[in-house]
């Protein structure tokens, strides 16, 4: 048996392949539309324009869409006008140091006791941390208003009977039986 060539024709059965300009006579012409045009013909800024009667009577508007502004521009810049005051002229508003609103003694010291930051600050005091940078200055702060506070309003309690062994190891007793006075 002889080896038979595969073909590529199709057989009876298939359609006819059409050759190209057989295809093109049968195929429809389409409509042929005209483009739109996308802006101004080309070289349009340089064509003379035409004036209508109407433009060239009333001097209204530039007659050529060329032509620019007229006004001339300075070659040299000017210098800015200086801004002068005039010595009418006085400022509206006063400038005043400003006040606190006083509070009084108690108010401040009720203040001082019912504040949060402060609180917590003599938390951990008392729990023996240290205090350092702005906590420290804060909460020394606070407690010598509150002290001064506490003097003016007469609520410290200033009382005589110190504890007897502080008082003993203050004295110098050898000046008091010597009588020395070195």
């Amino acid at each position: 048996m002889t080896r038979q060539k595969k073909s590529r024709s199709t057989g009876n059965n298939g359609q006819r392949h059409l050759p190209a300009a057989e295809a093109r006579k049968l195929r429809q012409p389409k409509e042929e539309t005209k483009k739109k045009g996308a802006g101004k013909k080309s070289g349009s800024r340089n064509a003379m324009v035409e004036l209508k009667p109407e433009q060239q009577s009333g001097h209204s508007g530039p007659k050529d869409p060329r032509t620019g502004s007229k006004k001339p521009i300075a070659l040299i810049p000017e210098p800015a006008p200086a801004p002068s005051l005039k010595p009418d002229m006085q400022p509206k508003a006063r400038l005043s140091k400003a006040t606190m609103p006083t509070l009084s003694a108690a108010d401040e010291l009720a203040m001082i006791e019912n504040d949060p930051q402060l609180q917590l600050l003599l938390e951990r005091v008392e729990n023996n941390e240290v205090l350092t940078g702005k906590d420290a200055k804060y909460f020394n702060a606070k407690t010598a208003r509150l002290e001064q506070l506490l003097q003016q309003l007469g609520l410290t309690e200033q009382t005589d009977d110190e504890d007897p062994l502080a008082q003993f190891e203050r004295t110098d007793w050898r000046k008091t039986i010597l009588g020395d006075e070195d």
